[in-house]
């Protein structure tokens, strides 16, 4: 029996040592990699995956802590294959080549790899929804089967199916929703700090400043909103444990929301060059609005939507690029929806119920078809 827990012993001890390998051979990609996202400030695409590769990267990091055995692990596992992707997409938008396509990895062992397609899956006494399964956990099921190794059937009377076509129709909400949703419409979110904000969570001043908020609370997702005056030229840096992330450089009012993954840092660094007037707050991660039906803004914003799959567009008008996508629960990037540059009108689709992140220069109409 002691020989037994040995073998077992060395065995995770052998599985997590290559998890460690593996996000330090992430780390070294990052740090001899090519790209200065200070000489590319106009590009927001590839800066928003940049900055993906490396919230992956510190997130990975985090969840290895305390991490038993390569099950324990799969969060680590699914954040390094999220940094992955975001670098072969920076590699492919600096060869002016479309970024690779992504699929997550399985839904129910991160360590079956890649995913190969969606199908219906319900836990006990759960509600069915679309998981990306791979292709051994897509067979099983189809076959009535539990997933490999997992020990979870699917819900009696539930049959695995295609993903079903979009519903272009809208979704009936509840009257909390609804609510909610008209309140969103009523306020305008993120158009000054709420009121009895604590003062280490906010600043203002006029022309440039280094400013530091602090963090209300450690390892949870936060908001971090910059607001801007005036026509004069603006520059606006996050500055990060492992270097400077570009915000902003642009002329003109305008507005940044940029969502802040869980950190043990408590210091949250901004530098902010302008000669107007501005303001600097941070917010959690629950005040992302609500929204289902048409709404119009300037700059960046973040919005949570609750409804099935369903078209999107945005009309656009200034220069610049300007992008939505979807952000994780750590409120990390996570799947484009659309992009764009100039005054254009662009559509998408929303895969369901997400969190989305909209990256703008100028003026935008956002609408659900």
């Amino acid at each position: 029996m002691r020989g037994l827990r040995r073998i077992f012993r060395r065995r995770r001890e052998d599985e997590l040592a290559e998890i460690d390998a593996e996000i330090t051979a992430f780390g070294e990609a990052l740090a001899r990699h090519s790209f200065v996202p200070e000489n590319r400030d106009a590009d927001e695409a590839l800066l928003a995956d940049y900055g993906r590769a490396l919230d992956a990267y510190e997130q990975a990091k985090r969840d290895f802590v305390g991490d038993r055995d390569r099950l324990d692990a799969s969060d680590v596992l699914r954040a390094l294959d999220e940094g992955r992707h975001a670098l072969a997409c920076v590699d492919a938008r600096l060869s002016d080549e479309p970024p690779p396509p992504r699929r997550p990895l399985c839904f129910f062992d991160a360590r079956h790899g890649p995913s190969t397609e969606q199908v219906d899956w319900a836990p006990p006494e759960g509600a069915a929804r679309l998981v990306d399964v791979c292709a051994a956990d897509a067979v099983r099921l189809s076959e009535g089967l539990p997933p490999i190794a997992t020990g979870r059937p699917p819900r009696p009377g539930t049959t695995p199916r295609p993903r079903p076509a979009p519903d272009r129709g809208p979704k009936r909400s509840s009257g909390a929703a609804k609510a909610k949703a008209a309140k969103a419409k009523a306020e305008p979110p993120f158009t000054m700090w709420p009121k009895g904000l604590d003062k280490a969570q906010r600043a203002e001043g006029q022309r440039g400043a280094k400013v530091t908020l602090l963090r209300p609370y450690l390892n949870r997702p936060l908001l971090l909103v910059v607001r801007l005056q005036g026509h004069g030229k603006h520059r606006v840096d996050l500055v990060q444990e492992f270097g400077t992330r570009a915000l902003l450089r642009d002329k003109g009012r305008t507005r940044l929301v940029v969502p802040l993954s869980p950190r043990e840092v408590r210091e949250v660094r901004v530098h902010i060059e302008t000669s107007d007037r501005w303001w600097a707050w941070l917010l959690p991660a629950d005040a992302v609005p609500l929204v289902s039906e048409r709404f119009s803004g300037r700059g960046w914003f973040v919005f949570r939507y609750e409804g099935g799959p369903r078209r999107i567009s945005i009309e656009h008008k200034g220069r610049g690029a300007y992008s939505l996508s979807t952000l994780t629960p750590a409120l990390n990037q996570g799947e484009p929806i659309l992009t764009g540059m100039g005054t254009t009108y662009t559509e998408g689709e929303l895969p369901g119920p997400a969190l989305v992140h909209l990256r703008a220069a100028g003026e935008w109409t956002v609408r659900f078809m």
